[in-house]
């Protein structure tokens, strides 16, 4: 229990140092919690309504929040510092173009015969190159 305790309150600490004031973490985590809110009960409506032609507009509900979401995370970068921009840029560089290299290549791979993947792959994989992207763009700029 204290290793998540203390895992938790480190994760608030970085976000606090990114942000300065703590502004970021409270805006994401006030839309993650929404965002929590409203996917559970949509998708209970949602499974249990299966012939509804309703059914559409409440599945994608969940989005509200996370627009907010999105809103908090563009005012997070609006608020870092120009060394900080360019460092969150180059890895959203990388992560952009070499999301597109695989998602290509994996098309052509389909073409070739390899099962259909669903779009949700495309996220984790745009995610994890951001991740490494930053951590190059680090090692250049710091």
């Amino acid at each position: 229990m204290t290793k998540v305790i203390h895992a938790s309150s480190s994760l608030w600490r970085r976000i606090r140092l990114y942000s300065g004031d703590g502004r970021y973490g409270r805006e994401l985590v006030a839309a993650l919690v929404a965002y929590a809110a409203v996917l559970v009960p949509t998708i209970v409506v949602v499974n249990a309504n299966q012939d509804a032609a309703w059914r559409f507009p409440v599945a994608v509900l969940p989005m509200i929040p996370l627009v907010f979401a999105l809103f908090a995370w563009v005012r997070f970068f609006r608020r870092m510092d120009e060394l900080q921009q360019r460092i969150a840029l180059e890895a959203l560089a990388f992560a952009f173009g070499g999301t597109a290299l695989i998602t290509f290549s994996y098309w052509f791979l389909q073409d070739a015969g390899f099962p259909d993947l669903n779009w949700f792959y495309v996220w984790p994989i745009m995610a994890g190159l951001w991740t490494i992207g930053g951590q190059l763009a680090k090692r250049r700029w710091l």
